[in-house]
């Protein structure tokens, strides 16, 4: 009955997490003109305020007692809440003052603390899937966790430094700042330290999903990987974007935020909702397979392609354009015969039950071939189809001879 009465807040909950995902937008429009890149609009802060609370509050409908539906509910908010006074004290400048516009900046300080890296974020790892920790040994994270945050949120309560909303936005005065505690609280060895603690507690509590799914019963193995596959494509596609940056090609803020919005905005929590809830988790093997093949395949004639142009222009006597034009022509031959022997190997590795299958398939197509018998024929077909797909219930009709 509790369980019940509490499960009634997660609806009322997600309609503010939404109406914030609205007044974001209503900003956004007041402030359009001064807008000039999609990051200026909060994209973030919208994605999240319609993502995080909407799948937070169906898995509290169906699964009251799991805390990970809260959890979303909770990271919804805050997050929407910080895109929500980002814009709010944007329009305070752009008007020339609003009530309260430096406790908006306030907010836009610390909020963030709440959620990663020991926040929010870091118990929807620790607790996947079942809502519950893996073993009491896990407390001592807990703890760490929790005073990471609180200690964060302290210090940046404290720091009476300025505050910057944005890069073209005029800094804020911190309201609960106090200067005998001095400057820069969050810039000192101590804070780099905090920093690190909390990048590496949740990276312990990741390393320890993994882990503990290798022993885990088939259901919660494919939980998560369909959670650990979202989030994979989502760090590698920011990982690229760091290199990118390092080698001094100049990466916008909108180029950060769209794969941030649609990676750890949609994508995970949508695979961990499906995982939660059960659904459509034996295809991920497959989907796993075909993004590590096609990956590899790119990354290989990529590098063909390549290969072949400096090939062609300057140790062949080819002119620029006949050796770009030869070097296509001979990656897309080469396309075919590489796939399938990516495939084949990623299959080995990260779909083996297709890898098997194929393996059995073929066993049968051996046998086949010398088989004159027909009972023979049937037995070794009755064998390759339960090993290969492993049927509750298996029959054959053979057509008798007139």
């Amino acid at each position: 009955m509790r369980t019940t009465r509490a499960a009634a807040f997660a609806w009322p909950l997600c309609s503010l997490g939404l109406a914030i995902g609205v007044g974001i937008v209503v900003f956004d429009l007041l402030n359009r003109g001064h807008l000039s890149t999609l990051h200026d609009a909060q994209p973030v802060g919208i994605v999240m305020a319609v993502s995080f609370p909407i799948l937070g509050a169906v898995i509290v409908s169906r699964q009251p007692t799991n805390p990970i539906g809260w959890i979303y509910l909770g990271i919804g908010i805050v997050v929407a809440a910080e895109g929500l006074a980002a814009a709010y004290y944007e329009r305070s400048v752009l008007s020339g003052g609003l009530p309260a516009a430096e406790w908006a900046a306030w907010i836009t300080n610390w909020s963030s603390t709440l959620v990663f890296p020991t926040g929010l974020a870091l118990f929807a790892f620790l607790l996947f899937p079942n809502g519950r920790l893996p073993s009491s040994r896990w407390r001592a994270v807990v703890w760490g966790a929790a005073i990471v945050v609180v200690t964060g949120i302290v210090l940046e309560w404290l720091d009476p430094s300025p505050i910057s909303v944005a890069n073209d936005l005029p800094l804020a005065t911190n309201p609960t700042g106090i200067q005998a505690f001095g400057t820069n609280l969050n810039e000192g060895p101590g804070a780099t330290a905090l920093y690190l603690s909390g990048m590496a507690l949740i990276a312990m509590v990741i390393a320890g999903l993994v882990w503990r799914s290798r022993r885990a019963p088939l259901q919660e193995r494919q939980q998560v990987k369909l959670l650990a596959y979202a989030a994979f494509v989502t760090i590698a596609t920011l990982a690229t974007l760091v290199a990118v940056s390092f080698v001094g090609v100049p990466v916008s803020d909108t180029a950060w935020d769209i794969p941030t919005a649609l990676g750890f905005g949609i994508a995970v929590p949508l695979a961990c909702t499906f995982a939660i809830l059960k659904h459509g988790l034996y295809d991920i093997d497959r989907l796993i397979s075909r993004t590590v093949s096609y990956t590899l395949l790119t990354g290989a004639l990529a590098g063909i392609f390549l290969g072949l142009v400096v090939l062609t222009t300057r140790v062949l006597p080819f002119s620029s354009p006949v050796g770009v034009a030869a070097s296509t022509l001979g990656a897309a031959a080469l396309f075919n015969p590489i796939r399938r022997r990516v495939q084949h190997l990623v299959d080995r590795r990260f779909n083996r039950s297709r890898y098997d299958a194929e393996a059995v398939v073929a066993s049968f197509g051996r046998q086949l071939r010398e088989a004159v018998e027909l009972d023979t024929v049937r037995a070794s077909l009755f064998a390759a189809t339960d090993e290969a797909v492993q049927p509750l219930h298996l029959a054959i009709w053979i057509r008798p001879s007139r």
